[in-house]
């Protein structure tokens, strides 16, 4: 009797499963993110460490300023307000960030230069130019994308997906410097 070859035989790519039975969702890997700017450049950086210290940065000769988060109650909160959207479902899901309502202005002098977003892995950076939406899509990965209940509210279309909680999002206005929401 001959047995067929390997290359006979139909296989089929095990699909990842993003959805877990359990109720835990993970912790954070790394603490909030810290942003410098440079004064002169202009460069930023975006410190990740695994400890809650920060180490200084510089760039051009000199120390670079840390970027601090504006406050949700000020006068300028309005067009900077972050709404955040998880969509998809079980298997795969994405965020989508819109900033200012009515939506932030983008033009030339005011705009948003970047969209940060803060995940239980890390985070994912989307930089604007002016004329774009206020907007980014973040596509959701690995323990980032799971979904970590199993009630029913939460099956379907109407998940709140409230696994998600913790996540942060960061924009930076050209004229008003950092702004911060959490989900």
């Amino acid at each position: 009797m001959i047995s067929p070859s390997p290359a006979w035989k139909t296989t089929k790519t095990a699909q990842r499963r993003t959805r877990i039975r359990n109720s835990t969702k993970p912790g954070f890997i790394v603490p909030e993110p810290i942003f410098y700017r440079c004064g002169q450049c202009r460069r930023l950086v975006v410190q990740t460490t695994l400890s809650e210290a920060a180490t200084p940065v510089s760039c051009c000769g000199t120390p670079m300023s840390q970027l601090v988060a504006q406050e949700a109650d000020s006068s300028l909160a309005g067009i900077h307000r972050i709404t955040m959207v998880v969509s998809g479902g079980f298997d795969s899901n994405a965020l989508s960030v819109t900033v200012g309502e009515p939506p932030h202005p983008m033009e030339t002098g005011h705009y948003l230069e970047w969209i940060y977003l803060y995940t239980f892995q890390g985070g994912q950076i989307k930089f604007m130019l002016p004329g774009d939406l206020p907007s980014a899509l973040f596509s959701l990965a690995e323990k980032d994308a799971y979904v970590y209940c199993d009630r029913a509210v939460c099956k379907g279309k109407r998940c709140k997906f409230n696994c998600k909680r913790g996540f942060c999002v960061f924009c930076y206005c050209s004229q008003h410097g950092l702004w911060r929401s959490a989900f």
